[in-house]
């Protein structure tokens, strides 16, 4: 799987996407650069714009003895460690205080298959199975679509490789009542919540808790019992994470996560009921790495887990159906098929608004049943070998075979008849790519059809022994299933050089030398994706993320629409709008936007300006170096300053309209409530405060004003912002919508902004109690012999 890793020394992230198709690199490259590097399509996109560059960070701040509570580079600064998905406290960050953030990466990337497959070999094993099927099931879960498709993202495969342990733990805790198992149980779940990725979840609590009821009614008694012990565990599990889970909570309730707009991305992730046919060939409509996919997202549409272990699943159910935990399993895996198409589960989710699982892709509760049906492959891998030895049974086998040989035939038909009925050209082209595809997984089954028919000939003429036979069926089995798997992983999986891991770039280095705390902005061309300044330090508006602060996602949103708040917006970006309108100048000067970024890919004079790319602004040129240009803002507000200016609103839709109201000067700032203290206004201008500190958590400012005044701060207002002045804690007032101001009394002061959230105060002590609990309870049972 990570071949090229170990004997070419590349990563395992798209950093040839990074450098081909976001700004600046994408330009014709650099020097030192192949100016047209080819990357895999927008696969593994989110581990470059967001995972990678949140980790790093995160553990740099730790590095530093803070907790990454925030971040201010990106959407004006928001939270970082309260978003789920930074994984901020997963306890396999340790690998970035073992190794540089590259090195980290490799081994988060890589550990997975590894966790993964002894977790799942465990779980198989505690169903009594052999060797041999367990770690058969064992590959194919490390070579699931599921667990591949996110492998690279750092997160959601994280979350998910927990589930066979979850699992295990289960099984072992019902054979002998250890608290062992119960502990390794609330541990997992811990685990999985800390991996970063809640719909995953979700969906691993909900398998772990109909697994537990199955479990609990094939007992005769203490079924209630059993039930309040599982209850018990998951909130031991919710109380250890509770550092991220609380923190979350409140940032998930400042979000504008349930707008419309997150609905309508819910839609358009159900599984459309003609994609339940990669099960049997994954690249039936193509593949996004070699550009001929015609489908709808790859990763979210393709439930495959392997040919072979697929055909033994079903294979399990036809024979071993009246094995209640193959008839649970069964009907477990359909209901979380079911649970991914149009029907009525969807409808469910969709009425009643279900919190999370309403805004999220519905597709992806196939993860569930691609585990279970994987347990079943080995149900039927043992029932096949311990019944070798029966000529009459591997007769059936055959003629279940070829069953599914009619089943690839027809599918043959279908790829080859589909484009006579209609001619045109792309169906033409989308058929050809359907029919090579097919070709892989078609002969995978013809020639696991043709062992069984030569292994079942072999047997009659008395040829092979029982124990060569077993030896030469698991062989195959191996051979066949690892030979798709790995070339499936390897066509989908990227990986790149070093270099290409954000790479340092001229332009970058010259805003970080030169910008200090003022922002920048890129348009059209030149717009560099919103969370990448966030690994180089340096300072933008924008952002990407699903959670962020709902006021500050209005305000840009407003510019968008003509300086109006719209009922819905982007789901996850904070952009401003590529042309000018008058609006997103107005919050270029509110934010302290100073540089504006350009490209000129024809470069001639070496000071080829074009300032009416930026009507109605006052920019001038600042700096180029070949086609990347810098414009430098003549006017925008200072990041902070102080004034006696100001004025109170009645309502929301009066501060939008003064922000947005061309007439009106920012320097007078817009509040929502009258300051603690009298402040007169005077004729006089703005002042900027010495800046003494401005890190992630704290920003420190020296004012020496002989009036009361507002120092104000153009960041992202958040009620867990707290100000003191001079040791003494002030309140902050919300200006212009989403930001910060402070009243500050006549004199010298020194005014500290800190960022200290209550949420994590409050998620760090329970997390305490929780772990004391779990430790209590060990030594309980240790002394009680009963561990």
């Amino acid at each position: 799987m990570f071949f090229k890793v170990f004997t070419k020394g590349h990563y395992p992230i798209p950093g040839d996407l990074l450098v081909s198709f976001y700004f600046p690199w994408y330009s014709g490259g650099w020097e030192g650069y192949d100016p047209w590097t080819t990357h895999k399509e927008l696969i593994g996109a989110d581990s470059i714009r967001q995972i990678y560059p949140w980790k790093e960070f995160a553990m740099d701040q730790f590095k530093k003895l803070q907790f990454p509570l925030w971040n201010p580079y990106t959407f004006s600064g928001q939270p970082l460690a309260a978003n789920f998905q930074s994984s901020v406290y997963y306890p396999l960050n340790v690998f970035y205080f073992l190794t540089d953030a590259k090195n980290a990466w490799i081994l988060i990337i890589v550990s997975q298959p590894f966790l993964a497959g002894i977790f799942m070999y465990l779980a198989v094993r505690s169903f009594k199975i052999t060797q041999a099927p367990a770690l058969f099931a064992s590959v194919s879960f490390m070579f699931s679509s599921y667990f591949i498709t996110w492998l690279e993202n750092g997160n959601i495969s994280h979350s998910y490789l927990w589930l066979p342990l979850v699992f295990w733990s289960i099984n072992k805790y019902f054979d002998g009542l250890k608290i062992r198992y119960y502990l390794i149980l609330t541990l997992s779940i811990s685990m999985s919540i800390f991996a970063g990725h809640p719909q995953t979840l979700i969906y691993i609590l909900l398998a772990a808790a109909v697994f537990w009821i199955f479990k609990t009614f094939n007992l005769k008694k203490n079924r209630l019992r059993k039930s309040a012990i599982f209850i018990s565990s998951l909130i031991i599990s919710l109380l250890i994470a509770a550092i991220q889970l609380v923190p979350t909570i409140d940032f998930y309730l400042k979000s504008p996560i349930s707008l419309p707009s997150t609905t309508y991305n819910f839609e358009e992730f159900i599984l459309p009921y003609q994609n339940l046919v990669t099960f049997l060939a994954p690249d039936f409509f193509g593949h996004p790495a070699t550009n001929n996919f015609w489908s709808r997202n790859y990763g979210d549409f393709t439930p495959y887990f392997g040919v072979l272990p697929l055909i033994l699943s079903i294979w399990s159910v036809i024979k071993l159906w009246d094995n209640k935990f193959v008839k649970f399993t069964a009907l477990t895996a359909v209901f979380f098929i079911i649970s991914t198409v149009p029907g009525p589960i969807i409808w469910l989710i969709k009425t009643l608004q279900i919190p999370l699982l309403d805004s999220t892709s519905a597709g992806r509760s196939i993860s569930v049943s691609i585990f279970l049906l994987i347990i079943l492959a080995a149900f039927g891998i043992q029932d096949l070998l311990s019944n070798i030895k029966k000529i009459r049974y591997l007769k059936k086998f055959v003629k279940f075979l070829a069953v599914v040989g009619i089943v690839y035939t027809l599918l043959w038909l279908f790829a080859i008849l589909a484009p006579k009925f209609n001619p045109q050209e792309i169906w033409q082209v989308n058929f050809s790519v359907t029919r090579r595809n097919l070709i892989l997984p078609t002969t995978m089954v013809a020639t696991f059809l043709f062992g069984i028919i030569s292994l079942l000939f072999l047997k009659k003429v008395k040829i092979i022994s029982e124990k060569w036979s077993i030896r030469i069926l698991i062989a195959g089995i191996f051979a066949i299933t690892l030979l798709g798997s790995v070339f499936y992983s390897n066509k989908f999986l990227p990986v790149s050089p070093k270099k290409f891991i954000f790479p340092e770039h001229p332009l970058f280095s010259f805003i970080k030398e030169n910008n200090g705390i003022n922002r920048f902005y890129g348009g059209g061309t030149a717009r560099v994706d919103y969370n990448m300044p966030t690994h180089y330090r340096i300072y933008v508006s924008e952002g990407y993320d699903t959670l962020r602060l709902r006021r500050y996602a209005e305000l840009i949103a407003a510019s968008r629409n003509n300086g109006i708040i719209p009922s819905t917006y982007l789901r996850s970006d904070a952009v401003f709008p590529d042309e000018e309108n008058s609006y997103r100048k107005r919050l270029f000067d509110l934010l302290g936007v100073t540089y504006l970024l350009d490209k000129e890919d024809t470069p001639k004079t070496g000071a080829d300006w074009n300032v009416n790319k930026f009507p109605d602004d006052d920019v001038q040129g600042f700096w180029q170096e070949g086609k990347f240009l810098v414009y430098l803002r003549n006017e925008p507000l200072p990041r902070v300053f102080m004034t006696s200016s100001y004025t109170v609103a009645q309502s929301d839709n009066e501060i939008i309209e003064k922000v947005f109201d061309k007439n009106f000067d920012f320097k007078t700032i817009v509040l929502e409530e009258q300051p603690p203290i009298k402040i007169q206004k005077l004729e006089e201008n703005i002042v900027e405060p010495k800046i003494i500190k401005y890190e992630p958590n704290q920003a420190t400012f020296s004012i020496n004003k002989k009036n009361n005044s507002l120092l104000f701060l153009s960041d992202a207002y958040d009620t867990d912002w707290q100000a003191y002045i001079d040791g003494k804690n002030s309140k902050i007032l919300r200006a212009d919508y989403a930001l910060r101001a402070v009243a500050v009394p006549a004199g010298d002061h020194t005014v500290d902004f800190k960022y200290q959230p209550k949420s994590f105060v409050i998620g760090m002590v329970v997390s305490t109690l929780g772990i004391l609990t779990l430790i209590m309870l060990s030594i309980f049972f240790v002394r009680r012999k009963q561990f």
